[in-house]
């Protein structure tokens, strides 16, 4: 694991080249509105500079930047701190279009309001995914997720 000291020298670019090879060779269109997503662990150390870089990469190659990340502040202060960072840093030009997908509040049953945890320099209703809990069925395992609305679904082939 790599701790944030080590990893605010990186850039995403690296990573958002390795993202952009894997959407070609799967047939993801290029330049059709199709977002790639970087699932962010809660245990992994992010830094803004790494999201810009990666963003902005995935972009010259004509795909959206998104972002998953363990939402819940008490649980990865990190990634709240990191993507506010990031929102901060791009707000002038629209966020970079990134699309956000919180992990966090977990519900047993389905949420009756839009409410996912937002890192602090957002709100609610700037997230546009919400993976709220998981479901089980014959010993598999799949998550439960809310888009805000259904023009989200753009976002995806």
């Amino acid at each position: 694991d790599l701790k944030e000291t080590e990893i605010t020298g990186i850039d995403g670019t690296n990573d958002a080249i390795k993202a952009v090879s894997a959407a070609k060779s799967l047939g993801i269109p290029a330049n059709s509105g199709i977002a790639l997503f970087a699932d962010i662990p809660s245990d992994w150390s992010v830094n803004h500079n790494w999201m810009i870089s990666f963003a902005n990469k995935l972009l010259e190659n004509g795909y959206l930047p998104g972002f998953i990340g363990n939402t819940d502040s008490s649980k990865n202060f990190n990634f709240n701190r990191q993507c506010s960072h990031f929102v901060q840093a791009t707000r002038d030009h629209n966020e970079l279009n990134a699309v956000y997908w919180a992990t966090e509040p977990k519900y047993e049953f389905e949420p009756e309001v839009w409410a996912p945890f937002a890192p602090s320099q957002m709100l609610p209703v700037n997230m546009h995914i919400w993976q709220y809990g998981k479901v089980e069925f014959h010993r598999i395992s799949a998550n439960k997720n809310y888009v805000r609305d259904s023009s989200i679904m753009k976002y995806f082939m």
